[in-house]
């Protein structure tokens, strides 16, 4: 058998990372170029771990088109240096540092030397409200070895460990509230980077109550309590968003609850005791909100599950 030359290499790399995310294009920088992807899904989520020689990676505009997935990529290095331009900004990112860029609009990914990084995709769509705060703070490095932010990295470096030791990557009835820890992950890291006051205030508060959503006693006073600010600025925060907090939270929570009442693995349970595990404790209208919500009570999407 022929030896597989450096083009067909670097091909074959492109050609995997062009699928696990969107089409790009990468140039080796050193000879002998060598690299390794493993992907896994976790619903709408791309987890994958790239290992490769030095490259550079970019996206430009010829590159995008309507048809490609709309994915912020979050990325924490675990070995190697990369420098990351998109929006005009650029940063220098070392072992331990993370940074989010979208797919939307062109960027360069730049890596010197031989490195080992996690990356996270997550479409645009599950952000929700967060996805322009998103798209304001890309290519911004944020350290993952001290504070809050070892959270971060530790829960990345556990996705990657199971990627490694799994080949069958993220699979079982825990797989949906996986995404919903990796898009909190995504939400919560973005509150370090310092944006206007009052946009960080609001991330905070969604993030705050996403990670709080199975607590009953979670309420507009309690978050505003929280977050040590009255109501009244509460709502005024959340106004630019166009959101109301209580009717999002209550959105959150039947949008979890109408998932685990269409998981086979969950029909032994009753949909009071579903409904509990997201801080929903009055059962007496949720049929009613249910399908004022998603235009099916909770027997009826049971049933269209089966």
């Amino acid at each position: 058998m022929a030896p597989v030359s450096v083009d067909e290499r670097v091909a074959s790399f492109e050609a995997l990372a062009s699928a696990a995310f969107a089409p790009l294009r990468v140039r080796p920088l050193a000879p002998g170029f060598a690299g390794s992807i493993r992907a896994a899904s976790a619903g709408d989520v791309v987890v994958t771990r790239i290992r490769c020689a030095p490259c550079r990676v970019e996206r430009p505009p010829g590159l995008i088109t309507s048809g490609d997935r709309d994915l912020v990529k979050v990325t924490v290095l675990a070995a190697g240096r990369s420098e990351v331009e998109q929006d005009g900004r650029r940063c220098v990112l070392g072992p331990g540092d993370l940074v989010n860029y979208d797919t939307g609009r062109p960027y360069r990914l730049t890596f010197p030397e031989p490195y080992d990084a996690t990356v996270v995709a997550v479409p645009r769509a599950l952000l929700g409200a967060h996805a322009d705060a998103v798209a304001s703070r890309t290519a911004v490095a944020v350290p993952t070895v001290q504070g809050v932010q070892r959270v971060v990295g530790g829960f990345f470096q556990a996705i990657t460990d199971v990627l490694d030791e799994d080949p069958g990557g993220f699979a079982g009835d825990a797989t949906s509230h996986l995404t919903d820890a990796l898009v909190s992950v995504v939400i919560s890291e973005l509150t370090a980077l310092r944006p206007d006051p009052g946009e960080d205030l609001a991330d905070r508060i969604l993030a705050h109550c996403l990670t709080r959503l199975s607590d009953p006693g979670l309420t507009v006073e309690s978050v505003a309590r929280a977050h040590h600010v009255s109501v009244r600025y509460l709502h005024k925060v959340l106004k630019a968003r166009s959101l109301t907090l209580s009717a999002w939270i209550r959105r959150q929570r039947l949008e979890r609850l109408r998932r685990d009442l269409a998981d086979p693995a969950l029909a032994h349970r009753t949909t009071a005791a579903l409904a509990a595990r997201w801080g929903i404790l009055d059962a007496t209208h949720l049929s009613r909100a249910l399908k004022a919500e998603f235009g099916q009570t909770a027997a009826e999407i049971r049933r269209a599950a089966r």
